[in-house]
């Protein structure tokens, strides 16, 4: 069972911060969550899972390990279940990519984690002077069946 309104408010707190959040356990103990924008966008030559990272295109040509950021706040606040990012992001080839078949989003904490994953429709061809870029809108967090 989930209420949406909940859903919406922990999708709310995680990805429309803007500065460093900290969620302390409740009595049953465990480890503080800590929230630190920006996040970032990766893009990966190999799918990863739920359960495992993927593998992060080469750092060549125009793409910067650790991808570029999703702006001071990542999405767009939340309704029913679902958000989008807020900011366009975008890489300048200097050189020929690998192709691109999926993408992760981690946080800026000092050793990063990775918030969310997904694949895309494959991007392929990319060479020197290429745009590649995800439009305001263009990344969905859907958490609509919580």
């Amino acid at each position: 069972m989930t209420d949406q309104t909940r859903v919406n408010w922990i999708l709310q707190a995680f990805f429309t911060a803007s500065a460093t959040a900290t969620f302390t356990p409740g009595t049953g103990g465990g480890s503080a969550l800590v929230i630190t924008p920006p996040y970032k966008l990766r893009l990966m030559s190999a799918q990863g899972s739920n359960t495992s990272n993927g593998t992060e295109l080469a750092t060549t040509g125009g793409y910067t390990a650790g991808g570029a950021s999703l702006g001071t706040t990542f999405c767009a606040a939340p309704s029913g279940g679902t958000q989008s990012n807020s900011n366009l992001v975008s890489w300048s080839a200097t050189g020929t990519w690998a192709t691109v078949v999926a993408i992760e989003i981690w946080d800026s904490a000092g050793t990063p984690l990775r918030w969310l994953q997904g694949s895309i429709t494959s991007i392929t061809g990319v060479v020197n002077g290429d745009t590649v870029q995800f439009a305001v809108a263009s990344l969905t967090v859907n958490a609509s069946q919580w």
